[in-house]
């Protein structure tokens, strides 16, 4: 298990430039948009800043699940080392242990970093339970990035599936209410909206963030999307294999 983590490690730091796109292209939105003067009240603008914050994360980290988590596992296909990992005598889980693990990572780092960058360029300011609670429910959160990602990787076409991971991740964005609040899109839309799943990962971080407390049904929300995309990317491999 060891030596699979040290590979991972090191496939990091080979692609640190799509690693410091994936989170530095939402923090520069963040700090574009924050930095303009959308509320003239100064606690409407505070928690536009604060709220903002959170849904760029949750935009980095699912970056790495729609796009680093799904071409790695394609990659290893294509390279043969997920079929000699198969062949030997490691057991497959740690294999997909390790793939999360480094997915994991960044999703620490891109909290890690934006969070960083709010607290002290635009002086967004919570308790220390909120920032812990804050992070700690963007990871589990994460989960459904995750689930998207391997749902992804089993469309068999390199550029098919790039096509529809860059769809994926940008739609579900802007209509979940990541780059603008869904309340200013027309009614119709916003219903759309309500039922995406980002839009219950920014809704359970963001209400959480603000007043402290748990959207249970957004929560439930997150973890039934994670839970059905799973299962259907599980079902469409096992098939895949068969055949």
């Amino acid at each position: 298990m060891k030596a699979l983590l040290k590979v991972e490690w090191i496939k990091i730091w080979r692609e640190w430039p799509t690693f410091i796109m994936a989170i530095g292209m939402p923090v520069g939105f963040f700090l574009f948009y924050s930095g303009m003067d959308v509320y003239g009240d100064a606690s409407a603008q505070k928690a536009f800043i604060q709220s903002y914050m959170i849904t760029m994360t949750a935009f980095s980290m699912s970056s790495f699940g729609f796009f680093t988590f799904p071409f790695m596992l394609v990659e290893d296909k294509r390279d043969n080392w997920l079929t000699y990992i198969e062949h030997s005598s490691l057991p497959i889980w740690k294999y997909y242990l390790s793939k999360v693990a480094r997915v994991l990572l960044n999703f620490v780092f891109s909290i890690t970093v934006t969070f960083l960058i709010g607290a002290f360029f635009r002086d967004v300011t919570m308790s220390a339970s909120r920032w812990v609670g804050s992070a700690i429910l963007l990871l589990v959160a994460s989960l459904l990035f995750l689930a998207f990602g391997l749902l992804i990787a089993q469309i068999k076409s390199a550029q098919t599936m790039s096509i529809v991971a860059n769809i994926a991740f940008l739609g579900l964005a802007i209509i979940g209410g990541s780059w603008m609040p869904i309340e200013t899109f027309p009614n119709w839309v916003q219903s759309i909206s309500k039922w995406t799943p980002l839009y219950h990962v920014n809704q359970l971080v963001v209400q959480f963030a603000q007043n402290g407390d748990i959207l249970w049904k957004s929560f439930t929300s997150v973890m039934a999307y994670a839970i059905m995309i799973t299962g259907l990317a599980l079902v469409i491999q096992r098939k895949t294999e068969v055949n």
